[in-house]
């Protein structure tokens, strides 16, 4: 054993209250007091264990000085991957460095250059009073302070400065904390003459240890305690037994407090395990032993070292300082210790592998771990403290070991699949279990005609040739529902289309769209309701028929190649039929030859400049009825246009026609008179849509001018301008719901809302990187395209942003963002789909919410939630309050948002007490509810 002081180790001739060595052993911290502030200081450890080094003048001994705190520092300790180092003082304050690139980030303490730089990354405030001890826990998922102001914080070293919890129940101060290597517990003593055992699971106190302490006295500045590196034994620092001095042994089985060391002369003030299991020779037998080591300062200014195979110290040095010792730090290698003094020295002793033994190997210690606890050393904290908790609520019992799911906004076809009786084969049982969101078209040999299709009308003209007029030939379909149309609509929801122009088969998408309410269908087939997801009797013979002849082709090719473009194989998808508008630039296009939209039995036909006059060119729209099941047409009505036409539309009972000359006609279905007079805006329309209930009619204009008008009453609902939020961009997409809020999708993939209520655009889709994040991480398994019942998630399935790139979104899996991100992209989603009264998905994403809560939230962020729905709080998620007093959101009550967060518990048994708690009230609630409707009765 070697024994040396390195006088130029020092901090101003002022005291020095802690010493660490770092992990790769290469450099040691000392923290303590400055000229006039706290400071700490990190050295190069090669001049103090090597003379050569130290007379070395190239060699440099200090490597960063730092004096941010405010006032001594009680304590320094790195992390156990060396990255970072802690620091604590008076204070009162808890900074954690970070080593980072470039020198020359402070001063020595002779006022040379720093040779490294180490940078405050956060600050921890907590504490009302003077930091005193810290401890990194195993793994360095958590770090622990105490101090003088009797508490001990656990703070998240994953997401500084996030505080796990405060440990309350020291009545004195506290002076030293410790962490059990295996995980499950963390001890503290103070001067209330107790010590104190907490457990990690719930941070309740486990064991509280006094009669070794009841004869102490605060005559120490710090009780730094240690845990043996095989978790068995918790040394304490001052102890007393028979009057005299002692560091208490507690024994990890049954904490029986038996054993002690003795022989210092006053209060031991500090106790360091080695960091590692030792194994030797027995001397006598020869036989393999296992031990701890540890390093024992105390007041006397008195060293001792002990094993835990011996009865006695291993060596006692005396009067090592001129003041008490205050810390002890052993080297990772195990053979070198770090002690410092009051005043204002340390001193360092080295050993050699025949005095102290040998270390154990990382499969050695495995296995020695296993033997004892089951697990290996190198064990995850959060899962073991989760394995670990005892379940107290029987609802945990049997979904406690599941994987979470989280939540869909549409069933799952496989789950349905499981529902479906296994003897039934029938066609008609078949249709009995089909589910409304079935994404797969059913092979043709399952299809059938409900009614039969007459052929299309063949004419010959006087020199001989055939003339075939296209006819609207319908698909099988049990509601006849689908979405109002829009025209000049992008890739994306069927809105309806102009029928001239004609489908690329790489524009082909999937597409689930389940509405029942209307029914627009084009001469290029667009709108197909997938509640029936059938085709025809003459598409399957179109699909399996020979190409035609020449002489007997379709003479309008758009129609004839969208026909073959809706041709299904057996277990194709079902396909939204897209296409890029003529001119993808925004401007309105004059519709060229002729094109049709329909709405049940009525069809609109629109055909630009086919009337010559002496005024100037016609246009002609006309109105014809299709009867079944013949399918033969009745001309209704007939009108003329002025002026090109740019956009048109149909609904249940208007049809709106829009001119190059920025007018707008409304038009009755069934009559053809104006419901309106003729309107004219600031420039031509590019898009228009109704309702589903054709109650409200929306155009959209070159310049961004946006008009609705509810035609039962003859009034406009709604005008605006969206040129603002274009920024260069184009309207791609345009609808308007029953409720008369406007939904437009960009050409960049963005997309907008507008709120009468709030006057503003409610920004629904967008780059910003919280809401890419958060749509590519809460995502349904098939892109949603129901504007009646999913209105949010069909708009956001437009955007064209690209998931997370590998090199700006490493960190993914650790990352201490994306919790936060991800609450605050589903808080904003509940509160789109509450202003646009969206009730299914408002029930969804609440259930999103607790699924995340009950992933990665903190008690903090659960019970502000579970409170607003409970209606205990002032700040609630939402305003809307039924006139009984109980809590409502689009006519739901909270209460059925609030079961369906704390389902999410229980898949995690950290939560089952807030569990229990909120659902016991949540009964009580009902109870009294119940109780309260049957004395009204």
């Amino acid at each position: 054993m070697k024994i040396f002081q390195p006088s130029w180790v020092h901090h101003d001739e002022k005291s020095i209250f802690s010493i660490d060595i770092h992990p790769c052993g290469e450099r040691f911290a000392t923290g303590g007091q400055g000229c006039d502030s706290g400071r700490v200081v990190i050295w190069n450890m090669a001049p103090v264990v090597s003379e050569e080094a130290e007379a070395n003048k190239s060699i440099p001994r200090i490597l960063c000085q730092m004096d941010n705190h405010l006032a001594c520092v009680n304590c320094v300790r790195w992390s156990g991957n060396g990255l970072m180092l802690a620091s604590g003082g008076d204070d009162k304050l808890v900074m954690i460095w970070k080593k980072t690139a470039g020198g020359g980030g402070g001063f020595g303490a002779f006022g040379g250059k720093s040779v490294e730089h180490w940078r405050c990354i956060s600050t921890l405030r907590g504490h009302a009073g003077d930091v005193l001890d810290l401890a990194w826990s195993p793994q360095d998922r958590w770090i622990a302070s105490c101090s003088v102001d009797n508490t001990i914080i656990i703070w998240d070293a994953q997401h500084f400065p996030k505080i796990v919890h405060v440990l309350k129940g020291h009545t004195g101060l506290v002076k030293g904390v410790t962490w059990d290597p295996v995980g499950k517990f963390v001890a503290s003593q103070s001067d209330d003459r107790s010590l104190k055992v907490w457990k990690t699971t719930d941070w309740s106190c486990f064991k509280t240890i006094t009669e070794p302490f009841e004869e102490c006295g605060g005559t120490t500045h710090i009780l730094r305690l240690s845990w043996s590196p095989d978790g068995q034994y918790l040394v304490s620092a001052h102890a007393m037994n028979g009057g005299g001095p002692t560091a208490q042994i507690i024994e990890r089985d049954g904490w029986k407090c038996d054993k002690d060391f003795v022989g210092h002369r006053k209060a031991v003030t500090c106790v360091r395990f080695h960091n590692s299991i030792l194994k030797r020779m027995a001397p006598k037998t020869n036989k393999l032993q296992q031990y701890c080591c540890l390093a024992v300062g105390a007041r006397d200014r008195s060293l001792s070292i002990w094993l835990t195979a011996l009865q006695r110290p291993l060596v006692v040095i005396h009067d090592l300082f001129q003041d008490s010792i205050l810390d002890l730090a052993w080297s990772h290698d195990g053979y070198t210790l770090l002690a410092c003094s009051g005043d204002g020295h340390i001193a360092c002793l080295q050993f050699t592998a025949q005095e102290l033994g040998t270390p154990l190997s990382e499969e050695d210690k495995n296995i020695l771990y296993q033997r004892m606890y089951g697990k290996n050393a190198n064990f995850d904290l959060t899962v073991q403290a989760e394995k670990e908790m005892i379940v107290e609520n029987s609802d945990f019992l049997n979904v406690s070991k599941s994987n979470p799911v989280p939540p869909t906004l549409i069933p799952q076809q496989g789950a349905r699949k499981e529902e479906m009786p296994r003897t039934t084969n029938t066609a008609d049982n078949r249709a009995a279990v089909q589910s409304p969101h079935a994404m797969a078209i059913q092979s043709s040999s399952s299809l059938s005609a409900h009614a039969p299709i007459l052929k299309q009308i063949e004419t010959k003209t006087a020199d001989g040739k055939r003339r075939i007029t296209p006819m609207f030939i319908p698909l099988n379909d049990d509601n006849g529902g689908a979405i109002a149309g829009v025209a000049n609509s992008t890739p994306g929801i069927v809105f309806g289309s102009k029928s001239s122009e004609s489908l690329p088969s790489n524009d082909l998408k999937p597409l689930i769209n389940d509405e029942s309410s209307q029914l627009t269908a084009t001469s290029t087939m667009e709108s197909i309701d997938n509640n029936a997801c059938k085709l025809d009797t003459r598409l399957k013979k179109l699909a399996t028929a020979p190409p035609p002849q020449k002489a007997e082709a379709i003479s309008n090719q758009s129609e004839q190649s969208v026909v073959r473009a809706s041709i299904a194989t057996p277990n194709q998808r079902l396909v939204d039929r897209t296409r890029q508008p003529a001119s993808a630039t925004g401007k309105a296009t004059v519709i060229q030859g002729n094109s049709f939209k329909a709405f049940g039995e009525v069809r609109v036909q629109i055909q630009n400049n086919c009337v010559k006059t002496s005024y100037g060119s016609l246009g002609r729209v006309v109105g014809v009825m299709v009867t079944p099941p013949q399918r033969t047409e009745k001309k209704l009505w007939e009108t003329v246009v002025g002026s090109p036409i740019v956009c048109f539309a149909v609904g249940a009972k208007y049809a709106v026609v829009c001119s190059q000359d920025y007018t707008i006609r409304l038009l009755d279905i069934k009559t053809g008179t104006p419901v309106f007079p003729v309107l004219t805006l600031t420039s031509p329309a590019v898009q228009n849509a109704f309702s589903s209930n054709s109650k409200l009619v929306a155009v959209l204009t070159e310049n961004g001018t946006l008009r609705i008008w509810n035609v039962p009453e003859k009034a406009v609902y709604l005008s605006t301008n969206c040129s603002d939020i274009l920024s260069g961009s184009f309207v791609t997409v345009l609808h308007v719901s029953d409720q008369g809020m406007p939904f437009i999708v960009l050409a960049n993939g963005s997309s907008y809302c507008y709120c009468r209520k709030l006057d503003s655009w409610m920004l629904i889709n967008s780059p910003d990187p919280i809401m890419r994040h958060g749509l590519i991480g809460n995502k349904a398994n098939a892109p949603v395209r129901n504007m009646k019942v999913y209105p949010l998630s069909t708009i956001q399935s437009y955007g064209s942003f690209s998931g997370p790139k590998t090199n700006s979104f490493a960190e993914l899996h650790s990352s201490s963002w994306q919790t936060p991100a991800s609450i605050s992209f589903i808080e904003n989603q509940i509160k789109i789909c509450e202003m646009i009264s969206s009730p299914v998905e408002l029930k969804y994403w609440y259930s999103m919410l607790g699924f995340q809560l009950a992933l990665n939230g903190s008690e903090e962020k659960i019970r502000q939630v579970l409170d607003d729905l409970l209606g205990a709080s002032p700040h609630s998620l939402d305003t809307s309050m039924g006139d009984d007093g109980d809590p409502a959101v689009l006519g739901i009550s909270k209460h059925v948002f609030m079961e369906d967060i704390l389902n999410h518990f229980k898949t995690q048994t950290k939560w089952q007490r807030i569990y229990t708690e909120y659902l016991d009230q949540l009964k009580f609630l009902k109870e009294r509810d119940g109780r309260d409707s049957a004395r009204m009765e």
